[in-house]
């Protein structure tokens, strides 16, 4: 016979996947981020020397990748007890 799992107990683990897929997301992001920006800094030093283009790209996309680590692995687990307060309060209200 299947063991029943508490509501509590669903809530950590769905937050602990959350938290793993969030976390894989970004590290594929920089990733990517520091692959790109590299070959653009490789590209400007041989072909234009002159004018040091790479910074802009570098920056705008950093700034973005800020936004992702920020929203997306170190403020989540409050998001996620904020959305579990509203499907609580929504549900409660429901039952009512």
């Amino acid at each position: 016979m299947a063991e029943e799992i508490t509501l509590e107990d669903y809530k950590k683990a769905y937050r602990e996947i959350r938290k793993e897929e969030e976390k894989r997301g970004f590290l594929v992001h920089l990733a990517v981020y520091l692959l790109v920006n590299a070959m653009l800094i490789v590209i400007n030093l041989i072909y234009s020397p002159e004018a040091i283009w790479f910074i802009y790209p570098l920056i705008g996309w950093g700034i973005g990748i800020s936004m992702h680590y920020l929203f997306g692995v170190h403020w989540l687990e409050r998001t996620l007890e904020e959305r579990e307060a509203k499907a609580e309060y929504r549900a409660r209200k429901a039952k009512k």
